[in-house]
């Protein structure tokens, strides 16, 4: 698998970046391990961003819950006036 196909690389360029806890990657080698990157990007690198091929892979949508109690609009909070300016 090309890593590249499954997530790309956002805010810096294709090549070496020191990630701490994995050393020296170099992002521009399309033949890193797929898992390496997808960890990565679950811990939260910033520079990795999923594909549409990458979310429906590693990320397929899941199904819709029913909320289990709607928002009504007795619970909402009221909203407050402003201050009276003294004349």
């Amino acid at each position: 698998m090309i890593w590249t196909d499954y997530f790309t690389l956002v805010g810096v360029m294709p090549g070496r970046i020191v990630v701490p806890g994995h050393g020296t990657l170099d992002f521009s080698d399309v033949s890193l391990p797929v898992e390496k990157i997808q960890t990565l990007f679950e811990n939260g690198f910033p520079y990795l961003r999923v594909t549409s091929l990458g979310k429906e892979t590693f990320y397929p949508e899941q199904p819709l819950v029913e909320p289990e109690a709607e928002v009504t609009p007795e619970l909402a909070l009221p909203a407050k006036k402003p201050p009276k300016m003294k004349t």
